[in-house]
């Protein structure tokens, strides 16, 4: 059977993602009166919501920080607002494009704004999403062990935190523990010689990685991915309030957790549906009505979309992509990051 050429299978793909979004919003409003649930938008306080955005500029400076600490490590002499452009570009057009087409417009398109080769952009993109996942499941097996939230029974909640913790354990062994992850890509191969290409493939991105993975500056990154995290979970926080549901930090952090997570699952552009009926779930498990509940999820995703969406379009046409390559030494493996 002869393979299924490139552009269909992304038409697919994209026809899969559309369904799934799809099914998932309507199974997040399909018992929920819509006009009611306008109504509750419509009392929302605005001054939690006015924090809710505060949080989402922290959690987004606090993001482009990182990248640009990344940056200056592989010798890039590049500013934070400089950073913000491409960082800013390529979230918008994640939320509008399929494929995470953002991820790779960043490091195509935008080598211009930081005059890093698209290998070294693709490691600092890489310990960025591998970080973010660290700390996201970090979260969840938080959450899920020390909050009084039950989404699930408790055979099903054991699953989750053993499950969270595993592939916690396995995200840091892939940042900082290349060479163990390089033995134990070996012996799979040798024992199922099909996952070479798989094998193969992990290992590239592992070598991409390995050269910020200096345990000072992984540390460093770290720090700044949980308090970016932490920020974001702000949003979920202030909207909470606003809106009488998820009142707990605790509550917020699950919901943040869960609802990110979930963007993991196929879908529309924007992660429509998926983020809005895991978070939705969490707002019940918490306590809050069912129309509280999708207001909920309407309100932090349109605030989180919106607002990241706004930036990077109006980021981009401020900079009219005239930038020039910002390299001030090549990089160096092993030098330290710069600390300003």
């Amino acid at each position: 059977m002869p393979p299924v050429p490139l552009n269909a299978r992304r038409g697919i793909k994209l026809v899969l993602g559309l369904l799934i979004s799809a099914l998932f919003l309507a199974a997040t409003l399909r018992a929920v009166p819509l006009r009611q649930v306008a109504e509750t938008l419509a009392d929302t306080s605005l001054s939690w919501v006015l924090i809710a955005l505060g949080f989402v500029g922290l959690a987004y400076l606090l993001k482009i920080y990182r990248w640009t600490v990344m940056l200056r490590s592989l010798g890039a002499n590049v500013r934070i607002g400089e950073a913000a452009v491409p960082f800013l570009g390529g979230v918008a057009f994640n939320n509008v494009l399929p494929f995470r087409a953002g991820d790779v417009i960043r490091v195509i398109a935008f080598q211009r704004f930081t005059g890093v080769p698209a290998s070294g952009q693709i490691g600092t993109l890489a310990l960025e999403r591998l970080m973010d996942l660290f700390v996201l499941l970090a979260l969840l097996f938080a959450t899920v062990t020390f909050s009084q939230v039950r989404l699930l029974d408790a055979g099903l909640l054991a699953g989750l935190q053993l499950a969270a913790a595993a592939l916690a354990v396995a995200v840091l062994l892939f940042i900082a523990a290349p060479r163990t992850l390089r033995l134990l890509v070996s012996w799979a191969e040798r024992n199922w010689p099909k996952l070479h290409r798989f094998g193969e493939a992990l290992l590239r991105l592992s070598d991409a990685v390995a050269t910020l993975s200096r345990p000072s500056f992984l540390l460093r990154v770290l720090v700044l991915s949980v308090a970016a995290w932490l920020a974001e979970g702000g949003v979920y926080y202030a909207v909470g309030h606003a809106l009488g549901v998820v009142t707990t930090p605790q509550a917020a952090l699950l919901a943040l957790s869960v609802a990110t997570l979930a963007t993991l699952i196929p879908s529309a552009p924007g992660y429509v549906g998926t983020f809005h009926y895991f978070a939705a779930r969490v707002a019940v498990a918490s306590g809050g009505s069912q129309i509280g509940a999708a207001a909920f999820a309407i309100l932090v995703h349109g605030l989180l979309w919106l607002s990241t969406t706004a930036a990077g379009f109006l980021a981009l046409a401020i900079s009219g992509m005239r930038a020039q390559p910002l390299v001030a030494a090549p990089a160096n493996p092993n030098s330290e990051p710069d600390p300003q």
